[in-house]
């Protein structure tokens, strides 16, 4: 009974299946998942064994492992629902919301998602699933190969869903536990079969040396070697290779806009934030090329007024013109210009996504109009295609850039704080930018704490938290207070903050950068949608920040000062800004960071090379381990051969072992005449073949029994004509055994096992002094 279980092949499914969900981790904030998942996996592995070891038909099983994982899941994620410890109706409706509930923050959330309920529900029932996939095949049909199929599954679909290659270790460990789960099952199997080694005369050796037993064994090795190989090889080359989805939430596309073509996509006339920065689908807004500097978000809107915890659109966006507002005083910096061409657009008018600052930009023979306030871009109609230069800083600043008070006008709006907000506010720029004056480092002080670990980004929002009179928090201070939140969030407070210390700011909507084509395009899609806050600052202008985490956002801009580098005050003089407008400062020589894109299309496709080619040199080095350590051992008797007689006897041996490795063990207790009879026979070798074979082993015999041995003549050439002939009669899955999995190989890897371990004992039995 207890080898029907096969107990341990089912702890080995279970340990690979806990293996590869360690690659689960970083999609997900924390480890709760963690412990459901292993109860379920017990109970599935506990429910096989018995199910197992009392002969229940495989479907039965499969079923009594399904509702034994169930149980173990509903108790812990819908407690209450149960009667004698058996899930209720009840159970299953409360579950199915939580899976619901699960897969719309797969549908929005940011990588790591934050650990709800209903996600963990998910991510914990799915890793079960998978256990239950791999003690199925693998254990209860006996396929153990085919079992690694699921594992590759979670980390093709980790690898996709984490935007970055899968590291080596996850893999590395998944196929080593699942190798030794083929590895016990194929030994198993093999000590079950009849022993054909003996040797004896009167028994009768069919015509091609293998009865029916023995051939499904050689299938049944050379079907797992060949299976083995290919798992092994895509689980490397896979997760590498995959396309990966940016670590950011993906479903949805921004609204279609009243009246519109359902091809083309807006942002709301009422600037709805939670709709317009929610949408997540992957649908394309517009496909571009970049030449100069590094490319920035592009903008669609502007606003500044802030009310009743929103954003809403301002006069100046359509209406009369307003005085612009730049620096009296501007700073003298070096900059580089950024040539955009989009050659696809898909964004509504009047809307258009436009680098900033705005230099020039040609829509062909379609009117185009700038607010002279904000910047903002306005078009008569879509364009198709258009091209747009934005001058972008490349030197270091002056060191009094930043520096009060500013003499320029500033309209009330641009200095307004929410009342209900103010106290939080203050009480962080306390903590943030104690008695620092200059603008600049207060606003990368607020900037680097927002992006810093006690924030985190997700789509989903913290629940109400009450205030101190019993109501509800404004949107900013409850941000402030619990720390959650997605890109509205983080640059409103960050506007706030810096309207609280004196700076004026305002909102900026529109897009990230995008995705780099391996053409050397860039794709921008609805799940791009981004906004950021715009700063004031002195000498310098409007200024963008990035106070939103990098998993989202990439690399924050970065303002170095000389005072901060000890670098000399660039000669160059600033750029011709657009009318109206001081350039934004968003230096193209910022830090890189996860959203930095390649320089150009062909350094990209070389890294991309570079990492094809040392993934597929790691697999090739393990493909070839086992193959080396065969020849090794089969050309042994050659390099310790001293003299004509031990030549001949080297070549046997390589003979021997060379026929064994094609599936024609030698027999054993048989003398070189009946080995011979034993190999024409099991290959069905007649003419030259045959006369070759019969010289070899009469050469043989007179090296080991004749006075003065043999020399060793024409014994390495018969051998040579011998192997070739027998690999001809051979299966096309006998010869990839031999060349990939070779037996002689597996033995001299066990051998250096084996002496390795015997050198570990004697060196622990050495006596200490």
């Amino acid at each position: 009974m207890i080898a029907r279980s096969r107990w341990a092949d089912a702890l080995l499914a279970l340990l690979a299946t806990l293996v590869a969900s360690w690659a689960v981790g970083p999609l997900v904030q924390g480890r709760a998942w963690v412990g459901p998942m292993i109860l379920g996996l017990l109970a599935v592995t506990a429910v096989g064994v018995a199910g197992r070891a009392v002969r229940l038909p495989a479907p039965l099983v499969l079923l009594a492992q399904a509702g034994a994982g169930w149980t173990v899941l509903s108790w812990v994620f819908v407690p209450g629902n149960h009667w004698a410890g058996l899930p209720l109706g009840s159970a299953l409706t409360d579950a199915a919301a939580l899976v619901r509930q699960g897969s719309e923050a797969i549908r929005v959330e940011s990588v790591p998602a934050p650990g709800s309920p209903g996600l963990l529900l998910v991510v914990a029932g799915s890793m079960v699933a998978v256990g239950l996939a791999v003690d199925l095949i693998g254990v209860t049909l006996r396929s153990p190969a085919l079992a690694g199929l699921p594992l590759l599954v979670v980390l093709a679909v980790t690898a996709s869903g984490t935007g970055q290659p899968l590291s080596p270790r996850y893999f590395l460990t998944t196929a080593a536990v699942w190798l030794a789960l083929v590895a016990r099952q194929s030994i198993t199997a093999v000590r079950t079969w009849p022993n054909h080694h003996s040797w004896s005369r009167t028994v009768p050796v069919p015509a091609d040396g293998e009865d029916d037993a023995g051939r499904t064994g050689r299938r049944h090795r050379a079907w797992a070697a060949s299976l083995g190989a290919v798992t092994v090889a895509l689980a490397v080359v896979l997760p590498g290779s995959l396309p990966h989805l940016a670590p950011t939430a993906l479903i949805q596309g921004l609204g279609t806009a009243p009246g519109r073509a359902a091809g083309g996509v807006t942002f709301t006339d009422t600037l709805d934030l939670s709709a317009d920065l929610a949408d997540r689908s992957d649908r394309p807004v517009l496909r571009y090329r970049a030449d100069g500097a590094r490319p920035t978000p592009l903008r669609v809107l502007v606003t500044s007024r802030y009310a009743n915890g929103r954003w809403w659109p301002v006069a100046g966006q359509g209406g009369p013109p307003a005085p612009p507002l730049v620096p009296s005083e501007p700073v003298v910096v070096a900059m580089e210009d950024l040539e955009l061409t989009v050659v696809d657009n898909n964004l509504d008018a009047p809307q258009v996504a436009l680098p900033y600052p705005l230099a020039s930009a040609d829509f062909g023979d379609i009117a185009a109009r700038t607010d002279p306030r904000t910047g903002t871009v306005s078009v008569a109609a879509r364009p198709s295609s258009y091209e747009a230069v934005s001058p972008q800083i490349t030197g270091t600043l002056p060191a009094g850039a930043g520096d009060p008070p500013l003499r320029e006008a500033v309209a009330p709006e641009l200095l307004q704080v929410d009342p209900a907000a103010a106290p939080a506010l203050r009480e962080v720029l306390a903590d943030v930018a104690a008695e620092e004056t200059n603008q600049l480092r207060i606003a990368r002080a607020i900037q680097s704490y927002l992006r810093g670990p006690d924030f985190t980004y997700s789509l989903t929002l913290a629940e109400p938290v009450q205030g101190p009179d019993g109501r509800p928090l404004d949107p900013v201070t409850h941000f402030l207070t619990t720390r959650l939140g997605y890109c509205t969030q983080f640059a409103s407070a960050m506007v706030l903050l810096a309207r609280e210390a004196g700076i004026p700011a305002r909102l900026a909507v529109g897009f990230l950068p995008g995705e780099r084509e391996l053409d050397g395009s860039y794709t921008v899609v609805a799940a791009d949608a981004h906004a950021w806050p715009e700063l004031y600052i002195a000498g310098l202008g409007w200024t963008r920040f990035e106070p939103t985490p990098a998993g989202r956002s990439g690399a924050a801009p970065v303002y170095l000062t000389q005072s901060d580098v000890g670098a000399p005050v660039p000669t160059a003089g600033p750029a011709t800004p657009p009318t109206g407008e001081r350039p934004v400062m968003d230096p193209g020589g910022a830090v890189d960071g996860p959203g930095a894109p390649a320089s150009n299309w062909m350094e990209g496709t070389v890294r991309a090379l570079g990492r094809a080619t040392g993934i597929l040199a790691v697999v090739a080095a393990a493909v070839l381990i086992v193959p080396l350590a065969g020849r090794w051992r089969r050309e042994a008797g050659r390099r310790r051969a001293r003299d004509d007689s031990s030549h001949v006897e080297a070549e046997w041996q390589l003979l021997a072992a060379t026929l064994s490795d094609l599936g024609l063990p030698a027999p054993v207790g048989a003398t070189p005449r009946q080995a011979a009879e034993h190999y024409r026979s099991a290959a069905g070798l007649s003419g030259d073949a045959a006369d070759a074979l019969a010289r070899a082993a009469a050469r043989l015999e007179r090296a080991r029994y004749a006075p003065g041995g043999a020399d060793p003549g024409t014994m390495a050439r018969d051998v040579r004509d011998v192997t070739r002939r027998v690999r001809a009669t051979r299966s096309w899955r006998a010869r990839l055994g031999a060349v990939l999995w070779p037996a002689s190989g597996v033995e001299q890897l066990r051998a250096w096992g084996d002496r390795l371990g015997a050198m570990g004992r004697a060196r622990s039995l050495r006596p200490r002094v």
